[in-house]
């Protein structure tokens, strides 16, 4: 087995917006969240203290992520304190929505962090 398969429930606007993003990049909606968590890891830390998101959780995610994603993000959740599934839903809602994280430009080099905004 390469890979497991993550399940959550998010809201539909955070799906519609992470699908879209996969599209625009020609890569399935798998990929691109598994681009997206391999990024996050580094700076979690920047998810503690943002909230969980409040709206209604109306739709269920499931995808495949590689097993090395997956051992990374529930070493890094429980490092700071979160589920996978509250990690996860943070890092979507916060990236697609708030707009509370994004891409910055450091040395060169894409990578996550909070807005300043």
């Amino acid at each position: 087995m390469t890979s497991r398969i993550i399940s959550l429930r998010l809201p539909s606007k955070v799906i519609v917006a992470l699908t879209r993003s996969a599209e625009n990049a020609r890569w399935s909606v798998s990929t691109g969240l598994d681009c997206l968590l391999r990024n996050s890891f580094e700076h979690g830390e920047l998810l503690q203290p943002l909230p969980d998101c409040r709206e209604f959780l109306d739709a269920k995610l499931d995808v495949r992520i590689p097993i090395t994603t997956s051992e990374q993000i529930k070493s890094r959740a429980g490092q700071l304190g979160m589920s996978i599934s509250v990690y996860i839903r943070k890092l979507l809602y916060h990236f697609y929505i708030t707009k509370n994280v994004k891409y910055v430009v450091c040395n060169g080099h894409y990578t996550l962090a909070g807005s300043h905004d």
